[in-house]
């Protein structure tokens, strides 16, 4: 492999994915065991409406926020943009995700990622312990309403379906219009989630929201404080590896990686870090929202959608 070809398969796999297939290094350091790290996103305020062409990314110390609770490793901590480059301009699509659970000790987690020129902004998050009560089921399409949401993704591996149409009749109840289509996983969850989210988190193009930051701390607050850090995504983001069961509570984190694996359709694609990449993705994902925006009027869907 030359050179340049490397370089792009490392953006491409992640860091500690690159190591570990293309240099063979079985030996991952502290730093590559926990390979999601809080200094790769940019936090900064969106909206529901539109956000900049491009946000650029800066770890030097006038990016630093300290005004916001930081529940990563030692040294790990959050960056706002060095500078915002181009004008605020319409997202090209937004999509909900949704990781339903029972009523045990799991969350029911929710969240939004919108789409614009490559980057993926994480506008809103919440998570329910009461798993698919009618409170549960109102509040996520109200969410969806509010954050104009054009396509639901639900995993389907818990109750096989049933939480999809138990949420049919609510998003009608709301009077909104959207599409839900359910997705199942097989590969380890894990390993699932670094694939997804490290390469895109390594080239900076995860934007997340301060409100969401700020939600997901408070959210624990009820909580004993031996485990109340645990079911908040940004601890669960730093502590992630490659280990089978290295989280007991993994529910926001997962459903974040469902969002951004619907925008990411693979690996190769998310590693592109110039100017045509990004544009490439753009187009893609303008083609993709139009889909869904006319089909979604006129009611034409694929066997395994569901229009609402």
């Amino acid at each position: 492999f030359s050179d340049e070809d490397l370089m792009e398969r490392e953006l491409s796999y992640g860091r500690s994915g690159f190591q570990l297939q293309f240099m063979l290094d079985t030996r991952l350091s502290d730093a590559d065991r926990y390979p999601l790290k809080l200094s790769d996103l940019i936090v900064m305020g969106t909206n529901t409406e539109d956000a900049p062409e491009k946000p650029i990314w800066g770890s030097g110390h006038g990016q630093i926020v300290n005004d916001l609770p930081c529940v990563g490793l030692n040294g790990d901590r959050y960056y706002s943009p060095a500078f915002l480059q181009g004008d605020w301009i319409p997202y090209t699509g937004t999509v909900m995700a949704i990781d339903p659970s029972g009523r045990g000790t799991d969350e029911t987690a929710v969240v939004v990622v919108k789409m614009l020129n490559g980057f993926l902004y994480l506008t809103a998050m919440r998570a329910y312990r009461d798993g698919y009560g009618d409170k549960t089921l109102e509040a996520i399409a109200n969410l969806a309403k509010e954050q104009k949401v054009n396509h639901v993704v639900i995993e389907a591996n818990y109750g096989d379906g049933m939480f999809t149409k138990l949420l049919q009749p609510f998003f009608k109840r709301a009077e909104y219009a959207c599409m839900l289509e359910e997705v199942k996983h097989s590969k380890q969850k894990e390993m699932r989630i670094i694939d997804t989210l490290e390469p895109v988190m390594n080239q900076h193009r995860l934007v997340v929201d301060r409100k969401v930051v700020e939600w997901d701390y408070s959210s624990t607050k009820d909580l004993p404080p031996e485990t109340a850090y645990k079911y908040q995504m940004f601890y669960q983001m730093s502590r992630m590896t490659r280990d089978r069961g290295s989280l007991s509570h993994d529910d926001r984190l997962d459903c974040l990686a469902m969002a951004v694996a619907y925008w990411v359709e693979d690996r190769t694609e998310a590693g592109r870090v110039d100017e045509e990449g990004a544009e490439d993705m753009g187009r893609r994902c303008e083609k993709k929202d139009v889909r869904i925006g006319c089909e979604s009027r006129m009611g034409k869907w694929r066997d395994d959608e569901v229009c609402v």
